[in-house]
């Protein structure tokens, strides 16, 4: 026999041994099939804007469906290289019989915990209910998630065929920890419950006594300029002259640089001026929408204190049949709708009043509102000769689509010269209002508010007008606050700050701490002045409904990066913004907002729909444990019908 040969008795008894394990395997497949009928296959992966995928496991379970339990896979996932970075978290994957590989049998759910050194928290993803009371549809805005019912040790998410994401701030020393187990359809309800996250919103009513002199009460007046934008005042740096009167009381009061509206057209943003909710609670959000009783206005609760009260208001969107008029002692729709008659009601109600009561006084201008009108010796100031298509009268501007309104670029310069010499209108109104508070004595120990409801687009992001985004142009509003005594008279606060901080402030600086069954959102300005709020990267929220068919199309966000989101959640898509209007900016390299992000930095994309899904879901429930249903609607007599047709109404919102 030569070296190496095999010995055939040897190889014999290796195959006889193969078969049998062969055959032996073969029936223990057989015997573990009955339970092992279904497998979970989940694939998680990690992302970065800076590196897209940068970690990807795999997880694969076989089991049975008709057990009466399911196993669990444990994944962890080490964060710490990513510290301080936005990461992406995707759980995706099938659930199928092991016969239909292709097939899709269920959904994978998942628990999940985010751990540092500070201990261990659950990561809550967020869903929502498509037609829920609100009638909220949230297209592309966070995680359809839904909660796996009868997980009662951890809460397991899933969502329907798709990825269940969560997008994660990585805190130092940050890890996850993931349980993933198969849901089969007999396990799924046939409504299953959103997840409905714990996020609560941001800032409350914070409401300290005011040290004011011989501790009287100070007066309240707050002027709202219909339509202006805070880059058309001398003060924010416009160098066309508008604005004298306003930029020489600016340096003996406090400027906010960055203040934004909660809406883009009247209705909803002075119903959350004046009421410290947002739009999504209050419901004001149409044309038709009356604002309802149970949402105390700041005047019913000065008036409560002791304050005499009084709205006088230019635009018939802030009137009586809308429910603006609760709380005042007096109410009157200025007619006509200018400057000059809204200060006259406002020396007469204080020529009247006894001069050791508070007043509190609520001002509406409409210059510069379309259609822009200004006297001629104003606009010679400003003219400068564009001969576009729609030169001369103004009577076409309620003709003109806001959307892709198809002007040329010396149409919009010309309609710029309109609307600039009607801000000059504007700033001789309320110079003419300081006087008068001047001569009635009612300066020195006064709070002025100084803003408007919005500003308004000259075609950036295809727009004309207002209403209908929620960019910079439209959003942007100026502020400009004088306190007591003058108090921190000359500051600059470039901290971002929203007109929701109106009612907080005032109550803070009238000492008045109002017994409400719901908590007031916003922040004391005076406290934002000082530095001991942490605003500095407060988070902006913002929304708008322009179409009556849908109740919420815009949401937008900027976030505490100034990362700004702005996405359309309309139900119709025939009714839809302009898609220049839509995307992410950053809003501190790019204050214009002219470069769209949303492709180049998904994973910041994704954090805004996020951030904007928990934020509505928390409004949407401040609502519901509020009060049930739409708003009552307006009933129009033919004279208040013409007023706003007039003003460019009943055709979209202004």
């Amino acid at each position: 026999m030569s070296v190496g040969a095999p010995n055939r008795e040897s190889v014999r008894w290796k195959v006889f041994g193969g078969i049998l394990l062969l055959c032996a395997a073969g029936a223990a497949l057989w015997a573990v099939r009955p339970w092992a009928d279904s497998f979970m296959t989940a694939r998680v992966t990690l992302s970065t804007d800076e590196a897209g995928i940068v970690s990807e496991q795999t997880a694969r379970l076989l089991f049975s469906e008709t057990s009466d339990s399911r196993p669990v896979a444990n994944m962890d996932l080490d964060l710490s290289q990513w510290e301080g970075q936005l990461v992406r978290l995707d759980i995706g994957g099938k659930v199928a019989r092991r016969k239909l590989p292709e097939g899709r049998t269920g959904e994978i759910a998942c628990a999940a915990e985010l751990s540092d050194a500070s201990g261990n928290r659950p990561i809550e993803f967020v869903g929502w209910q498509r037609g829920s009371k609100i009638g909220l549809h949230l297209g592309p805005v966070g995680t359809q998630a839904f909660e796996l019912p009868g997980s009662d040790e951890r809460r397991f998410a899933f969502t329907l065929g798709e990825s269940l994401w969560r997008v994660i701030r990585v805190p130092p020393e940050g890890s996850i920890r993931l349980w993933l187990r198969p849901a089969c359809s007999n396990d799924l309800p046939g409504r299953p419950e959103p997840v409905s996250p714990s996020a609560p919103t941001d800032g409350e009513l914070v409401a300290l006594p005011w040290p004011t002199k011989d501790e009287e009460r100070p007066d309240i007046f707050v002027y709202v300029v219909d339509a202006l934008r805070a880059d058309h005042l001398g003060c924010y740096g416009y160098e066309r002259g508008t604005s004298p009167n306003i930029d020489v009381f600016a340096p003996d009061a406090t400027l906010f640089e960055q203040a934004m509206t909660l809406a883009t057209w009247t209705k909803p943003a002075v119903a959350s001026m004046l009421t410290g909710l947002y739009p999504t609670v209050h419901r004001a959000m149409h044309e038709s929408d009356v604002l309802e009783e149970w949402p105390r206005l700041l005047s019913e609760m000065l008036r409560d204190a002791g304050y005499a009260t009084l709205c006088v208001t230019a635009n018939p969107q802030i009137a009586q049949h809308a429910g603006f008029g609760q709380g005042y002692d007096e109410f009157v729709l200025a007619d006509p709708p200018v400057a000059a008659v809204v200060t006259g009601h406002a020396q007469r109600f204080l020529a009247k009043h006894d001069p050791e009561q508070p007043v509190f006084l609520y001002l509406h201008t409409m210059e510069p509102h379309e259609p822009y009108a200004p006297r001629l010796e104003d606009l010679r100031l400003f003219d400068r000769g564009f001969g576009g298509k729609y030169a001369g009268p103004v009577a076409w501007m309620h003709d003109v689509n806001p959307v892709r309104p198809g002007l040329s670029e010396e149409d919009y310069q010309h309609l710029i010269d309109l609307y600039d010499a009607e801000v000059l209108a504007a700033d001789r109104g309320f110079a003419e209002f300081l006087s008068i508070l001047r001569r009635a004595g009612r300066f020195d120990n006064a709070l002025v508010i100084f803003t408007a409801d919005h500003g308004e687009s000259f075609g950036e992001h295809a727009t004309w007008g207002h209403g209908y985004t929620l960019n910079k142009q439209e959003l942007h509003v100026p502020l400009v606050v004088r306190f007591p005594d003058g108090a921190f008279a000359g500051a600059t606060v470039g901290d971002r700050v929203s007109l929701l901080d109106l009612t907080p402030t005032v109550l803070a600086t009238a000492g008045v701490q109002p017994n409400l069954p719901y908590r007031i959102s916003g922040v004391n300005l005076g406290q934002t002045i000082r530095g001991g709020h942490g605003t500095s990267n407060r988070r902006i929220y913002g929304e708008v409904a322009f179409w009556d068919s849908n109740d919420l199309d815009l949401v937008g966000i900027i976030d505490e990066d100034g990362y700004k989101r702005v996405v359309d959640v309309s139900v119709l898509p025939r009714e839809t913004a302009a898609k220049e209007s839509l995307g992410l900016w950053n809003t501190r390299a790019d204050p214009n907002e002219q470069v769209n992000l949303s492709e180049q930095l998904p994973v910041r994309a994704a954090y805004g729909e996020q951030l904007m899904a928990e934020w509505l879901l928390a409004q949407r429930d401040w609502r519901e444990r509020l009060t049930t249903g739409r708003p009552p609607q307006v009933r129009l007599t033919p004279e208040l019908h013409e007023k706003l047709k007039a003003l460019g109404y009943l055709g979209g919102p202004q």
